[in-house]
């Protein structure tokens, strides 16, 4: 069984004296609830201090609906450490508790460990369970567990309940595995009047990398009179070439009725920005009337993939002036620009300002950027000095950037210093070792060129596949 944490709750505050509670206590899982889908900054405090004021009236964690209530409060509030410790108070978790906690745990990103506590339980799932855990495996990419979960689920749940819960992330599950079969025999004994079961078939082929599947899906969905959401532009969207994303445009202005979801119109300037038509994606950014941090971010990396690096530092100072917060994703975005249009100062002063003003952390791809930026323009030194001065160990895509810039400019010495550190880190690689080998040739230097080729030969390495220059850059 799930080992509990015996912790304390947070001390209640004063306001939670027993005194002073103006609710009935059967009311609290009501107001949790409330708590917790109020959009301000005093969530977490309230959430707290409903807490408190359980403990002094014994509801808690003797009741499980409040308890429960409790788990999923902490957990909207951002607080999971808090969830799980309610959940480990629990004296006996019902189903309810696990669908719960699992919940949680999936929301923070954390779907595997919420199938490990799942697993080290012996609660008997009922469909809302079940569906829970699917939608773990799907995002947590676990096949075996998923078909556990549905074999178990057509075995002991009622059929129309449980594909109406569970089926549409088992149809995803099943489509992004390649089980094409499985995936459409589950959308069979689903509704295929709810908009819900088309959407998870045409995303989950999408998510597969089958557009002509999930175009396919789309194209029937309309022909049976479904009416789609925002959801399913978004999925289709996902499989367009600009042709059919056009279609989708249309679709949406036509069936949507102008739905003003930031998420869906992001979705459309990331088809728009994949086919090179950053003004049709700038158009649609213009007309979102409430821009989120990811429209400004796919707004940036269009311009950033399709080599108008001024226009993203330009849209970076529109974005801060607006008031929204730029996020890693965007500090990733518009190094890229600098890197893709060889703007070697501004990414410097971009990346400066970004972890001195702003106080983000830079990631290692965001470092990667810098030294391919230094090292294309010929700036060896500074990208190795850059290097050394790095808050993260680097590891195999710094050193890849400072190689390739290395065989771009023939330079052998700083190929050398990297190959080095690249056969450290992964000696598996044996295209480190025939880049390298290539370098050698370059240069004349025959000898140091059959070496590294014999090296891939005593450590019976795969040699990749070949690539012609402008691939391989």
């Amino acid at each position: 069984m799930f080992g509990r944490h015996h912790a304390c709750p947070p001390s209640p505050p004063a306001a939670g004296d027993r005194g002073a509670v103006p609710f009935d206590p059967l009311s609290l899982p009501r107001l949790l609830v409330s708590a917790s889908t109020t959009s301000s900054s005093g969530t977490a405090p309230s959430v707290s201090a409903l807490h408190a004021a359980g403990l002094k009236l014994g509801v808690l964690p003797t009741s499980l609906p409040a308890s429960n209530a409790l788990i999923s409060a902490y957990s909207l509030a951002d607080l999971l450490p808090s969830a799980l410790r309610a959940f480990s108070l629990l004296p006996s978790p019902s189903t309810a508790s696990y669908t719960t906690v699992l919940s949680a745990l999936s929301r923070h990103g954390r779907p595997q460990e919420a199938l490990s506590l799942f697993a080290a339980s012996a609660v008997a799932p009922d469909a809302e369970l079940l569906s829970c855990l699917v939608s773990c495996c799907r995002r947590a990419s676990a096949f075996l567990p998923a078909r556990a979960a549905h074999a178990y689920g057509i075995k002991n749940v009622a059929a129309l309940a449980f594909y109406a819960s569970a089926g549409p992330a088992l149809v995803a599950l099943y489509a992004r595995h390649g089980k094409v079969g499985a995936a459409s025999r589950v959308f069979g004994c689903m509704d295929g009047e709810d908009a819900v079961s088309w959407n998870a078939m045409i995303g989950g082929f999408a998510g597969a990398g089958m557009d002509s599947e999930a175009w396919a899906c789309f194209r029937e969905m309309r022909v049976r009179g479904v009416r789609g959401n925002a959801r399913t532009a978004v999925a289709v969207l996902g499989a367009c070439d600009l042709e059919s994303g056009r279609q989708v445009h249309g679709y949406m202005v036509r069936s949507l009725d102008g739905c003003s979801k930031a998420i869906l119109w992001n979705a459309l300037m990331s088809m728009y920005s994949r086919a090179g038509c950053v003004n049709d994606a700038e158009q649609v950014f213009m007309e979102i009337e409430r821009k989120d941090v990811v429209s400004w971010n796919v707004m940036i990396g269009a311009f950033a993939k399709n080599g108008y690096g001024g226009r993203a530092l330009e849209l970076v100072d529109a974005m801060v002036r607006s008031g929204m917060q730029p996020d890693s994703l965007t500090f990733t975005a518009v190094l890229m620009a600098c890197c893709h249009c060889g703007m070697v100062d501004e990414g410097l002063a971009i990346f400066q300002s970004f972890v001195s003003v702003l106080g983000l952390v830079p990631t290692m791809e965001q470092c990667a950027c810098i030294v391919d930026l230094l090292a294309r323009a010929g700036r060896f030194v500074e990208a190795l000095e850059f290097i050394g001065q790095m808050p993260l160990r680097p590891n195999a895509i710094v050193w890849g950037a400072l190689l390739s810039a290395s065989r771009m400019h023939h330079n052998v010495e700083f190929a050398r210093i990297s190959f080095e550190k690249l056969v450290q880190v992964e000696p598996e690689n044996a295209g480190n070792y025939v880049t390298m080998s290539n370098i050698y040739a370059k240069a004349g230097m025959v000898q140091d060129a059959k070496r590294v080729r014999m090296m891939i030969d005593r450590e019976e390495l795969a040699k990749p596949s070949g690539q012609s220059f402008v691939e391989s850059v």
